[in-house]
């Protein structure tokens, strides 16, 4: 323990010395915590072209940078998140049919709402999304137009549509459930420049807490060997443990939702470097906004139930060490309540600064970004947010007190002399 302390110090003396020119912008905080939960010993962020280029202390004292302080405002990476549905958005608030309303949508329609539902994410602190099962092409169209700097949101990891049945109806005679089925419907998914393939590997989603499988589990590698091939990341959704041992043996890069994991699947997991995303608060914004989908009382129940499921797998994993990622599977109203999540996770049990690093360290790496998103570390995109009060001491921080965000090292979020800073009714977990 000392001995990294003095590391660190001298680390911090040596980042300081380094050259900051006048093209620099300087970002000062009262206290620096990184994406692995860990507090600096820095205050300072220096950003040049995007790029963090240094990390320490008073760096303004030997350059002309400008400086930019944040005051008591609190450093930490842009979050992560990692399961998001951004085109699933209604022109009007939800009349009580919320999918039905959603079927009927024009084209234009959800553009709007996903520009609207982009904005909202990084309102919360939210630099980065993995956006799962999205048709028409609006994620691909949304994602390029953020890259372009046209429209004000996070940068998008896409999938188009995921591989389902209802996006891949088998021609007739044709066994949908053959590997080459699931081959060819992931090769279609690499053609159309999908940054992920999403595998639907069970039924289960909204008000159908069900988890039938509906492919084999050599259906499910066919589809992962040719993803990887392609140097594709790859994602099944289980709501339960039906397709988990599928996943598991394709070697895929995550799983989604499943609950009742058992030990032989936690220690699979973790020995196959398998990112779990649980997606917990999501079946608590369903109850909470049943009204806007005409779930009855049954229904009600029934999603805080599987809550209560989540967690207690959430908890079993994380004491084993599987990687956890942060994401909301935020879809309609449920934008701008997508860190509701981090609550979820400190009631399973995970400290502050491992939920932290859920919505940072963690998620960069379930993107294979690890090496430039999810830190604050010289090199590193500038992606970081300021919040007023200190998540490693209580994590509404993050959730309630965003007020800043700075995203490839320009501010796209400024609330620090008024505005309306995003605080998310998280209503009751379970």
């Amino acid at each position: 323990m000392r001995q990294n302390f003095i590391l660190q110090v001298i680390l911090s003396i040596l980042i300081v010395t380094m050259p900051v020119s006048a093209e620099t912008t300087i970002y000062r905080f009262t206290k620096i915590i990184d994406g692995t939960g860990e507090a600096l010993l820095a205050r300072d962020i220096a950003v040049e072209s995007g790029i963090i280029k240094a990390v320490g202390n008073n760096l303004d004292r030997s350059s002309n940078g400008n400086l930019v302080d944040m005051g008591s405002l609190i450093a930490l990476p842009g979050l992560i998140d990692a399961h998001t549905h951004i085109t699933y958005g209604l022109p009007e608030a939800p009349k009580g049919n919320a999918w039905g309303e959603l079927g009927a949508t024009t084209r234009e329609q959800r553009v709007a709402a996903a520009k609207r539902n982009a904005l909202l994410t990084l309102e919360t602190g939210v630099t980065s999304v993995r956006d799962l099962n999205a048709g028409g092409g609006i994620d691909f169209e949304l994602r390029d137009a953020i890259n372009a700097g046209a429209v004000r949101g996070p940068r998008i990891f896409t999938s188009g549509p995921g591989i389902h049945p209802a996006n891949d109806p088998s021609p007739e005679g044709t066994d949908k459930t053959t590997p080459e089925f699931l081959k060819a419907a992931a090769e279609k998914r690499i053609e159309s420049g999908a940054d992920w393939i999403k595998i639907f590997g069970t039924t289960g989603s909204a008000d159908d807490l069900t988890s039938r499988a509906y492919y084999s589990a050599a259906a499910i590698k066919a589809a992962a060997d040719v993803a990887k091939a392609a140097g594709k990341r790859i994602t099944v959704h289980s709501y339960g443990i039906e397709a988990v041992d599928a996943a598991i043996t394709a070697g895929v890069t995550s799983l989604d939702h499943p609950v009742g994991l058992t030990e032989n699947h936690i220690k699979a997991m973790k020995a196959a470097d398998i990112i779990y995303v649980p997606t917990i608060d999501h079946n608590r914004y369903y109850a909470q906004h049943s009204e806007e989908y005409g779930y009855d009382s049954n229904v009600r129940a029934n999603l805080r139930v599987f809550v209560g499921r989540n967690i207690e797998t959430v908890r079993r994993a994380n004491h084993a060490g599987v990687t956890i990622a942060m994401g909301s599977d935020a879809v309609l109203t449920g934008f701008g309540e997508n860190t509701c999540e981090l609550r979820a996770f400190i009631a399973a049990g995970m400290s502050n600064a491992e939920a932290i690093k859920s919505a940072t360290l963690n998620g960069a790496m379930l993107l294979g970004q690890d090496n430039d998103l999810g830190r604050i570390k010289v090199g590193y995109t500038a992606d970081f947010i300021a919040v007023s009060g200190d998540p490693l001491t209580d994590i509404n921080a993050i959730i309630s007190g965003v007020t800043a965000v700075m995203k490839e090292g320009v501010l796209v979020v400024d609330h620090r002399t008024g505005g309306k800073v995003n605080k998310p009714n998280c209503g009751t977990l379970y």
